[in-house]
């Protein structure tokens, strides 16, 4: 049955799961939102000293039109809940998304199942929660992206970031020169970060920057090859970029591409 409200996990949609399952319901909660302040030191007022969001809840309400309290529907109703549970549990390794967000996700877990309650009671609702953790935020599918037009040791561009949130910066650069590159220093949106050593960029190579999403963080880890090199790198702990107009520079001691994309986020 097409619905108003669908909602999907690695893209299977919840009623797609049994002709039976009517969504009745979805809700976005308000981030759990933090700011922290002190007094300022003049007067009136405080001084913001952090701002942050802890989790985002979505709750999805909905109820199985088996209409009738014989066992044989009481079981059937425990078995079709249990495969919307498991269904449900999906979301630690996919990725969420409604049809009246296209083209967002949000990355959550199965914060609290559904309770089956009296399985005689036909017109039950059934609520489960998802909870937003590493990243609190519906976020864009697809990143917007920059490249460097051609290989040079420095140079400089912009990142045109959508949403109304932080985001990430990914990052690759490649070695264009022919020769090993011994030092790479990119600053994105105001942070620095020098990646040193010698040989640490071979001729071809590829420094990789990114953020991968497991279901309990996002981390940040950068590679050349498959090899980690954060024990080379000095500077700014990630590549944290508020939306608009992202600055980007970068210094090699030789000839380079860069590519920076990151994904808009959403309150």
């Amino acid at each position: 049955m097409r619905l108003k409200h669908r909602i999907s996990i690695g893209g299977v949609q919840l009623d797609s799961l049994d002709n039976a399952i009517l969504v009745n319901w979805v809700d976005h909660a308000a981030g759990k939102d933090v700011i922290t302040a002190n007094s300022s030191a003049r007067g009136s007022g405080q001084r913001i000293t952090g701002i942050r969001r802890d989790t985002l809840d979505l709750t999805v309400r909905f109820s199985l039109a088996l209409k009738s309290n014989k066992v044989s529907l009481m079981a059937e109703r425990e078995e079709l809940l249990e495969k919307i549970i498991a269904w449900a549990a999906g979301a630690k390794k996919n990725p969420i998304q409604v049809n009246y967000k296209p083209g967002r996700y949000l990355r959550a877990v199965l914060a609290q199942a559904p309770g089956a309650g009296d399985s005689s009671k036909f017109n039950t609702e059934y609520t489960m929660v998802f909870r937003a953790y590493s990243v609190p935020y519906w976020t864009d599918q697809t990143p917007s992206s920059i490249a460097s037009k051609k290989a040079a040791s420095s140079g400089s561009m912009t990142l045109a970031l959508p949403g109304s949130a932080p985001s990430v910066a990914d990052v690759t650069v490649v070695n264009q020169s022919g020769a090993a590159i011994n030092s790479v220093t990119l600053t994105i949106g105001g942070k620095s970060m020098t990646f040193a050593g010698t040989g640490i960029l071979p001729a071809g190579g590829t420094l990789t920057i990114d953020h991968p999403w497991t279901s309990k963080m996002i981390y940040f880890r950068a590679r050349v090859g498959s090899k980690s090199v954060l024990a080379a790198r000095s500077g700014a702990d990630d590549f944290e970029v508020d939306p608009g107009d992202v600055a980007i520079s970068w210094n090699a001691s030789r000839a380079v591409s860069v590519t920076v994309s990151a994904r808009g986020r959403y309150l």
